[in-house]
């Protein structure tokens, strides 16, 4: 006869087995699907960059090729006019950006500069060519984010892009599929978990692309749908809403975006 005690024991085994395996498994899926961190840094200065500088770093790359707009946009953000001049006249000297001569500048603006190469390095969105600008089509838009929405009852989260019904609407950058269809205040809309970790939200379609999948992988340019007004866009003029949600789950101002990126399209 079995003794009701060691079954007990090992049955208890089994269960405190089981739990270290499935809390291991636990952890191994979330470290495999962890979105990448964010600095608290990175986007409160990515958002202060006008088209304006941007075009004027493009332009002085054009005359001296051999100077990285990236020195040349990390060092104009940051610093006076005065203080830049003798940095860009070192670049135009085929100084490298590692070689400087900062002695006139204080550590505390020297680390800044440095960290804004870095962030500018790392994240590319203002990239010639990276990303794309979502509307192909005369579009217009202002900087609409944080307005009231419902009576104040929450804040816009995004920008509007109007333009004509049916006007395309593209994906700005390569990434997943994340959501696909109808909500209450997006209408027909489209979500993708870009290869950078952020989630680009593309709301108020006419309609959706019927290539698209949920789960599957969309690339830079590709079709999303077209411009329209649906959800609780309907007694609004058409446009798209377009959002970015940081992988810790704040949504940020894509206007500033949007300009270079509008720029860049130009071009």
């Amino acid at each position: 006869m079995k003794n009701p005690k060691k079954s007990l024991s090992r049955f208890k085994r089994g269960v405190i087995q089981f739990s270290f395996l499935f809390l291991m498994a636990l952890a191994a899926w979330k470290g495999l699907h962890r979105l990448p961190s964010v600095a608290p840094d990175v986007y409160p200065y990515l958002s202060t960059m006008s088209t304006e500088l941007v075009e004027q770093c493009i332009l002085e790359n054009g005359k001296s090729p051999t100077i990285s707009w990236e020195d040349l946009l990390a060092i104009r953000s940051s610093l006076s006019e005065r203080d830049a001049r003798p940095l860009i006249e070192q670049l135009r000297n085929h100084v490298p950006f590692s070689d400087l001569n900062w002695v006139s500048l204080p550590p505390s603006l020297l680390k800044t500069v440095r960290r804004h190469r870095e962030i500018l390095n790392h994240y590319t969105f203002y990239h010639p060519n990276t990303y794309r600008f979502p509307v192909s089509g005369t579009t217009w838009f202002e900087n609409s984010f944080g307005a009231d929405r419902e009576g104040g009852l929450r804040k816009h989260e995004g920008t509007d892009l109007f333009g004509k019904e049916g006007t395309p609407i593209v994906s700005i950058c390569g990434g997943k599929i994340e959501q696909l269809g109808w909500n209450r205040l997006g209408g027909e809309r489209v979500g993708v978990r870009g290869d950078d970790g952020n989630y680009y939200y593309y709301a108020h379609l006419q309609f959706i692309s019927p290539s698209l999948v949920k789960g599957n992988r969309i690339e830079a340019g590709d079709f999303v749908g077209s411009m329209g007004n649906t959800g609780d866009a309907i007694t609004t003029p058409d446009h798209l809403h377009f959002g970015i949600e940081l992988p810790n789950g704040q949504w940020i101002n894509p206007y500033p975006f949007l300009k270079v990126w509008q720029y860049w399209s130009n071009l």
